[in-house]
């Protein structure tokens, strides 16, 4: 559950938090669709390390590195699968081992990227960007609720499974599908709160009339400063680069 500490906000004053969410909006879009194109493990590599400054400048490293820890799990069947994959498709063993260490890596960087962005945006401003940017209320709403509850419902996996683990569940031990089956203590209490969860949430939503006004307005409104402009001009250049020389070399 530690992959999911990435989504865990935290409030901050560095200049990072300070963004507008749309300016790093961009960057995640950008790069993220550049390491789903690049197959390169070199690039790769550089993508991943674009994220390092913002997670300086933010001092996020804590959990951003939990998160990056937490999906070694995911990585490593990644990395199985399409080995197992390239090898039946008769590719070479070096382009198999490449090309899988690719795919590996790739997932590194979308999760570093997705942190970088998740633990520096506040729900709030999440939700306002989304509205400015002329997205539906009802959808912003629900996507921040759902980026919200994340880390909520990970800590309260992590409680359960403490509990079950108390109680003499062996979740380590047995074959893949027996380690499989040992979850299902935990999913089936994760399941049911998260439905009572849901129903206190739509009543609390309710005794607000929520939906009873179409027209809705807004305490702020965000604004770009100078240093999104900035921010924004060294991530479209580096997208715009990146993508025209591996067009031109033919290398990707």
């Amino acid at each position: 559950m530690k992959v999911l500490q990435g989504f865990d906000y935290r409030r901050g004053t560095s200049i990072v938090h300070k963004m507008d969410p749309r300016a790093k909006l961009v960057y995640l879009i950008l790069f993220s669709s550049l390491a789903v194109y690049f197959l390169s493990p070199y690039l790769l590599i550089f993508l991943f390390l674009s994220s390092v400054p913002m997670v300086a400048l933010a001092r996020i490293g804590g959990k951003w590195s939990q998160s990056i820890k937490g999906s070694a799990y995911f990585i490593v069947i990644i990395f199985v699968i399409n080995f197992a994959v390239n090898l039946i498709q008769q590719l070479p063993l070096v382009d198999a081992l490449t090309l899988s260490i690719a795919m590996s890596f790739r997932f590194v960087v979308l999760i570093s990227i997705f942190s970088s962005y998740f633990l520096t945006t506040s729900p709030e401003d999440l939700t306002q960007s989304m509205v400015q940017l002329k997205v539906p209320y009802d959808y912003a709403l629900t996507f921040n609720m759902a980026m919200r509850f994340v880390p909520t419902l990970s800590k309260e996996a992590q409680i359960i499974m403490d509990a079950q683990k108390s109680r003499g569940l062996e979740m380590e031990k047995g074959s893949f599908i027996q380690k499989i089956r040992n979850y299902i203590p935990v999913l089936v209490p994760l399941i049911v709160s998260s439905f009572r969860r849901a129903e206190l949430v739509a009543d609390a939503m309710e005794s607000r009339a929520f939906g009873a006004t179409k027209k809705r307005t807004s305490l702020y409104t965000l604004r770009l400063g100078d240093v999104d402009y900035a921010f924004l001009c060294i991530v479209v250049t580096s997208f715009a680069a990146l993508l025209v020389s591996s067009l031109l070399i033919g290398f990707r």
